[in-house]
């Protein structure tokens, strides 16, 4: 009497997820992530109205002397309102 096997006989499953995972390991390994800033972008980076650069340098100033304070209560109104108010 003869049993017959299903499926291919001799081939190990799991060897062949493993080499299916190196192969995707190989795939993302040669690809690499890129950026490109197209030239209108930088220069409305660099057009900032002279006061509000100051007002940036300010609050970095009291970020790195640790000295900015946040209105909790002022936060939340503003996160609500943009929420409810926006339809």
């Amino acid at each position: 009497m003869k049993i017959t096997n299903y499926g291919p006989s001799g081939l190990n499953p799991y060897m062949q997820e493993m080499q299916k995972t190196e192969t995707i390991k190989k795939k993302a390994e040669k690809t690499n992530d890129q950026i490109e800033i197209s030239s209108e972008a930088l220069k409305l980076q660099q057009q900032t109205d002279p006061a509000r650069q100051e007002k940036i340098a300010h609050i970095k100033d009291q970020i790195q002397n640790g000295t900015y304070k946040i209105d909790h209560q002022e936060l939340a109104k503003s996160i609500y309102n943009y929420y409810v108010n926006k339809k």
